[in-house]
């Protein structure tokens, strides 16, 4: 039984790892997310600054222009297209500002997601390691058994390993293979078992199985 929770536990051990292994690779996309999005609105920052420059410019050469014109249409015409751009930079202006803003906000969050993220993926870093450490710990004591299991069966009559082994691989589902009858109930499986069966390990001297799980049954006063 000893040997089947290492062997179970061993082929558990890889599940556990590639679940904390995915769930370290979810909280880096997430960071990750999180940064992009900060870039992306350094990016947009910069696209209003382009913006805002060219609207400067744009004021700057109507300004230009009309200082040089001498009709008073073309003047009167230059000066509404300097209020348009003026009107563009004073918007542009607020933009910017409020994207700034934003960006403080966004710092700050990240900031904090960052020590959180850093202390959950140290956790798991933990988890891994511990469940590295207890698989190297069920090898080495799965190694240690070596042939203990074949020794100790060597000893026990061949009609009595192969009822052990039957009920072991093909009846019953979890341990213990081998149970006692307790006023006619199967110390297994806990369910009343038929006359037949229980006479038949009063009787004892050949293995019997129970008719409900398929364990090994015996009367303890006979073992």
């Amino acid at each position: 039984m000893r040997r089947q929770q290492l062997e179970t536990q061993l082929q558990q051990a890889p599940r556990e790892l590639a679940s904390l292994e995915r769930k370290v690779a979810e909280e880096k996309t997430g960071f990750e997310a999180k940064r992009k999005g900060l870039q992306e609105m350094e990016v947009q920052r910069k696209d209003i600054d382009n913006r805002l420059k060219s609207a400067e410019a744009t004021v700057l050469k109507y300004k230009t222009q009309q200082i040089e014109v001498r009709k008073n249409d073309e003047y009167q015409a230059l000066s509404h297209q300097i209020a348009t751009a003026e009107a563009e930079v004073d918007g542009l202006e607020s933009e910017e500002l409020t994207q700034m803003m934003k960006m403080d906000e966004a710092r700050a969050a990240l900031a904090a997601a960052e020590i959180e993220y850093k202390r959950r993926l140290g956790n798991l870093d933990g988890e891994i390691a511990l469940v590295k450490r207890r698989e190297a710990q069920t090898k080495g004591e799965l190694e240690a058994q070596g042939g203990t299991v074949e020794t100790a069966a060597a000893a026990v009559p061949v009609i009595w390993r192969t009822a052990y082994e039957r009920a072991k691989n093909r009846a019953a589902k979890r341990p213990p293979y081998v149970a006692p009858l307790e006023e006619h109930r199967c110390g297994g499986c806990h369910l009343r078992a038929s006359n037949e069966v229980a006479e038949a390990a009063r009787k004892g001297g050949k293995p019997v199985h129970c008719d409900n799980c398929g364990r090994v049954v015996y009367f303890p006063a006979l073992a």
